[in-house]
């Protein structure tokens, strides 16, 4: 297939073919603003893709009559001050064919480049020392290098986040000179990176594709030599991985033989939109739970064959050749237009986790660190860095199963978690109980719309530490700002396993004082990198802020707004005209 528009003929449906270009919008809005302005005129969109710092956006339809509807609408309609237009927009291409096509091109025009060299030099190694360069490209490298390699980065990070402050927190912010003078440029101090303790075998969670090998074998089981945007759709048994335990190991290769002897369901061809298995999870415990999720495409399946292959599945692991294993939970995950869902087949429904000594229910979907004894050490780093005492309460954000918050407890007055994911909370509830721990309280819900009303409601309490360990993409805004308000909150710690995407939520929590950003800012004071995957170019990087005493010298209130505090630091503004 060499037309990157291929899948626009296929059978399966596509809102590509139903897609609008808005133009002319405001230089500063956010994606919900968009999303929320386009429901608003009632409208019916089914995807919004808001270009960064770019005046306009695509979005695609359902069907011809909600396109045409929306171009009528959009056209003229004044947002913002801004008049918007709108018009017909090219689908995207087919990521997988264009790289190809673009592959092809650059070795038809000088396959003699540095880059063409290089490929051909890469496609020439043993297919698992490939694999091994993609998912973990530090795997040849000593230990002490990768260390090195890591805290240097995580140097570079903190040079350019001081860069950024400089120019968001402005020169008339004496405290950041003196952070950036007395750490060689950076915004804060940086302290040695910290180990895992464990390099091999570490890996608790994995999520294996189902596709065809480099030999074109059908229903391999493992990782894809590169992504499918790269042009890669090749996959490669994880055997020769060092950081995937044997266990798991074994779980893929049993798998990966029923789907070759025992099922008649192709894998799912992601460039055709055709096929059935689709990937295979596996999540582990330290202390023997194995727990594995198939995730199938039902394409026109009937009931009675979806049905049909259950049962035949949980025969293989409960009597046959699978059994090997020692499988203590299996699922189905029924991955069609109409979203997915997880179904339980066979065993107990969840794993057990002990982790510095507490124990832990994990569910197929919820988060939990993937590297359990490098876990251990970031929330023992966590836990230093709080300085929680009996009277404190800690504002768990993006909870998850409720790891950090529980291992806190028993040293502070109350943990409150917040979490939108309601499987997790359950799983948290659960994690509490099970730990005789009373003094936790969790909400279930998206953090920037529960936790304006709940820093209200914490106002009286006496020392308040927040802990934010969000997913990779950072915070929303309205979260941190509600952070900003809450006065007694003096500590913040924020744990990020993506910097770079959370380096706009770093500077929000150091802004100036304005009508967005109420209450005293806050400031980074040090840092450190904890390596939870080794072999790999990722570390989390753990940054303690804290938020200055007073408004003082250290900051500057921008033009216009009038400042006042009270006794408490308490810090109120207002528009002067």
């Amino acid at each position: 297939i060499t037309d990157p528009y291929h899948y626009l003929t296929q059978q399966h449906f596509t809102s590509e073919i139903f897609k609008i270009e808005i133009q002319n919008l405001p230089r500063h809005f956010g994606f919900a603003q968009l999303k929320k302005m386009l429901t608003g005129l009632q409208l019916k969109p089914k995807k919004v893709k808001a270009v960064n710092k770019a005046t306009y956006a695509f979005v695609t339809f359902s069907c011809q009559e909600d396109k045409e509807e929306a171009l009528k609408v959009l056209n003229g309609h004044k947002w913002k001050g801004q008049v918007l237009k709108a018009k017909l927009a090219k689908p995207v291409e087919d990521p997988y064919t264009k790289s190809l096509a673009l592959k092809r091109s650059q070795e038809e025009s000088d396959g003699n480049t540095q880059e063409a060299k290089r490929r051909k030099e890469e496609d020439s190694l043993p297919v698992e020392e490939r694999l091994n360069n993609t998912v973990t490209p530090l795997w040849n490298q000593p230990y002490e290098n990768q260390l090195s390699t890591k805290q240097t980065n995580t140097r570079e990070f903190l040079r350019n986040l001081s860069k950024m402050l400089q120019r968001n927190v402005g020169e008339m912010s004496p405290w950041l000179k003196q952070q950036r003078k007395s750490h060689s440029g950076m915004a804060c101090e940086l302290e040695p990176i910290k180990p895992s303790p464990v390099l091999e075998s570490y890996r608790n969670k994995c999520e294996f594709t189902i596709g065809k090998s480099v030999d074109g074998i059908d229903n391999t089981v493992g990782f894809r030599l590169g992504t499918y945007k790269g042009g890669h759709m090749s996959v490669v048994n994880p055997s020769a991985c060092s950081h995937i335990c044997p266990s798991t190991k074994a779980i893929v290769s049993a798998f990966q033989q029923y789907l070759q002897q025992e099922s008649s369901l192709p894998s799912y061809d992601p460039q055709m939109h055709s096929g059935h298995w689709r990937m295979l999870l596996v999540r582990t415990s330290l202390n023997g739970g194995k727990m594995a999720a198939a995730f199938m495409h039902p394409q026109a399946l009937s009931k009675e064959a979806i049905d049909a292959e259950k049962k035949k599945l949980c025969g293989y692991f409960k009597e046959g050749e699978g059994k090997n294993c020692q499988l203590t939970s299996l699922y189905l995950n029924l991955q069609g237009e109409s979203g997915q869902s997880y179904e339980h087949l066979e065993g107990d429904e969840h794993i057990t986790e002990e982790l510095l000594g507490l124990k832990f229910r994990i569910s197929p979907d919820a988060f939990f660190q993937v590297n359990t004894k490098a876990a251990e050490v970031l929330y023992t780093t966590v836990a230093d860095w709080a300085q929680v005492t009996p009277a404190t309460t800690v504002l768990d954000v993006c909870c998850g199963t409720g790891t950090i918050g529980i291992t806190l407890a028993k040293r502070v007055k109350k943990v409150i978690g917040i979490e939108m994911n309601q499987q997790a909370i359950d799983d948290a509830v659960f994690n509490a109980k099970a730990n005789n721990l009373s003094n936790i309280e969790y909400v279930c819900g998206k953090a920037e719309v529960v936790l304006p009303d709940m820093t209200q409601d914490l106002k009286d309490c006496d020392d308040i530490v927040g802990i934010v360990d969000p997913p990779r993409p950072g915070m929303p805004p309205k979260v941190l700002q509600a952070i900003r308000r809450c006065s007694t909150l003096r500590r913040l710690i924020y744990v990020s396993c993506h910097p770079q995407n959370a380096i706009n939520n770093f500077i929000d929590l150091c802004r100036p004082i304005s009508n967005r950003n109420k209450g005293i800012p806050f400031r980074p004071t040090k840092a450190v990198a904890v390596d939870l995957f080794p072999h790999t170019k990722h570390c989390e990087l753990v940054i303690l802020f804290e938020r200055a005493d007073r408004v003082d010298s250290y900051y500057e209130v921008p033009e216009g707004v009038k400042r006042s505090s009270n006794t408490d630091g308490e810090v109120s503004t207002s528009v002067t005209s």
